[in-house]
C-alpha cells in the first residue's frame, strides 16, 4: 500500500484533540482578521483567547480568509518530498467557504506525481473533523484511497447537525446564515436551532425565545432521531457555552450511558461567525 496522508483543514477544530499521535495527519490553517491583524487558526489565537476578545468587544466583527492557492501547493510539494503518494484533503462545507473550491484549483495546478483527492464534508467544525478521524481510520486499516472517498461521501450526510446560537449578530453580518431575512427583525430577541442541511448550507430550523428551552429542544430533536439508529457516534462543539455543553451531554447520557463521541471548542475561524454562546450537537449513522 502507497504511503498516504489526510490534510484536514483547521475549521475541523482537530487541534483540540489528542492526535498528536497521528503522524498521518496534517492541519492547513485558515485566517482570522481583527482590527487589521491577521492570525493563523489556533498557532497566533486559540479559541480561549478569541472568546474572551468578542467577552470584551461586544461591536467586534471578525472576519476569515482562507489559505492561498500557494500554501496548498507548497503544502502537496512538502508531502510528495516527505515520500506520500496520495493524499486525501478534507474541507469545510463548499456551501460556508470557498476552500473546497480553492483546493480543487490547486490540486490542478500541482505539477508532482502526489495524487490528490478533495473531499467537501457538507459539515463545519468537529463534525467535519470527524470526517477526517474516519479517513484516517481507514487508511490505517489499509482501505483503498477510493473507497475511502466513497465512503467520506455517503458519510457526510448521514448526520444531522443542530446548533443553538445564543445571538445571530455574526453569522448575519459575515453572510452565513440562508435565508437571514426572516431572522433580522427578531434576531436579538431569540435563541435559534439551525441545522447544516444535505447541502452544507446553515438554514433556519426552529425559532425559541429562550436559550434553556432552544437546548432542550435540541436534546429532544437528536434523541427522537436516534430511536431508529443503531450505530452512531455524537459529536459536540460550543463557543465558550461550557454550562449548555454540559447540560446537552448529560441529557443524551441518560439514554445513552455508552455512547461514542468527540468534543472540541469551536475554533477561532469558524467563532468569526458563531460569536459567543453557541451550542452544537450532531450525530453520524455510522450504518451507510
Amino acid at each position: 500500500m502507497s504511503k498516504r496522508a489526510v490534510i484536514a483543514t483547521s475549521t475541523g477544530c482537530l487541534d483540540y484533540l489528542d492526535l498528536k499521535h497521528e503522524k498521518d495527519l496534517y492541519i492547513l490553517r485558515m485566517k482570522i482578521i481583527v482590527n487589521d491583524e491577521t492570525y493563523n487558526d489556533f498557532i497566533d489565537i486559540n479559541a480561549d483567547t478569541f472568546y474572551q476578545m468578542l467577552q470584551e468587544d461586544t461591536k467586534l466583527v471578525p472576519s476569515s480568509s482562507m489559505p492561498s492557492i500557494g500554501e496548498m501547493l507548497e503544502m502537496f510539494e512538502h508531502l510528495e518530498h516527505a515520500g506520500y503518494e496520495e493524499v486525501i484533503m478534507t474541507t469545510i462545507s463548499s456551501q460556508l467557504s470557498g476552500t473546497y473550491q480553492i483546493a480543487e484549483m490547486a490540486k490542478q495546478q500541482y505539477n508532482g506525481a502526489l495524487k490528490i483527492y478533495v473531499v467537501d464534508t457538507l459539515n463545519a467544525a468537529i463534525s467535519e473533523g470527524f470526517i477526517a478521524i474516519e479517513a484516517l481510520r481507514l487508511l490505517k486499516e489499509n482501505v483503498g484511497t477510493e473507497e475511502i472517498v466513497t465512503y467520506l461521501h455517503k458519510l457526510r450526510t448521514s448526520r444531522k447537525q443542530y446548533f443553538m446560537v445564543d445571538n445571530l449578530r455574526l453569522l448575519v453580518a459575515n453572510g452565513r446564515l440562508s435565508g437571514a431575512s426572516g431572522f433580522l427583525g427578531s434576531m436579538f430577541k431569540i435563541k435559534p436551532i439551525l441545522i447544516v442541511n444535505d447541502e452544507g448550507k446553515i438554514v433556519s430550523y426552529e425559532k425559541i425565545r429562550t436559550q434553556k428551552k432552544s437546548l432542550k429542544r435540541m436534546v429532544e430533536l437528536l434523541l427522537n432521531d436516534l430511536k431508529n439508529v443503531k450505530n452512531f457516534v455524537i459529536t459536540f462543539d460550543t463557543s465558550n457555552n461550557i454550562e449548555g455543553i454540559e447540560y446537552v451531554k448529560r441529557e443524551i447520557e441518560k439514554v445513552y450511558p455508552d455512547y461514542q463521541y468527540y468534543e472540541a471548542p469551536i475554533t477561532p475561524v469558524i467563532g468569526c461567525h458563531t460569536g459567543i454562546g453557541t451550542v452544537g450537537v450532531a450525530y453520524f449513522d455510522l450504518d451507510i
